[in-house]
């Protein structure tokens, strides 16, 4: 896969997941009506979901980049590499972004924690 289609992946996946979960947020729980009466405010359930979208597609997104760090090769930090990578790339494999300018060498830690050889 390139990087160009697995930045996109990364990007755009958690701000589905975090939509998706406004929406249903919406559907179920009254917050527009909610909001009306506790502070009068006047949004539409469109409006709800936009915000919600983007303040859960953020956390979403932080919470795999959380797990997806961590390190070690015990099954509880593999699970959570594995969740951490559902929530950021589908379970695709897209490996984790580096950012370096062309020629530059970086040093990479592996999915186990272990050091990789410099690029």
């Amino acid at each position: 896969m390139s990087d160009r289609i697995a930045a996109r992946i990364r990007t755009a996946w958690p701000y589905l997941l975090g939509y998706l979960a406004a929406r249903v947020l919406v559907i179920g729980a009254p917050v527009a009506a909610w909001l009306h009466e506790t502070f009068g405010l006047e949004v539409t359930e469109p409006q709800i979901a936009a915000a919600l979208g983007v303040i859960l597609g953020y956390g979403i997104y932080e919470a795999g980049r959380w797990l997806e760090r961590r390190a070690g090769a015990s099954g509880p930090a593999q699970l959570a590499r594995f969740v951490g990578r559902l929530l950021l790339s589908l379970g695709l494999s897209t490996g984790q972004p580096v950012y370096a300018r062309p020629g530059e060498r970086v040093r990479v830690l592996g999915s186990d924690g272990s050091m990789r050889p410099p690029r």
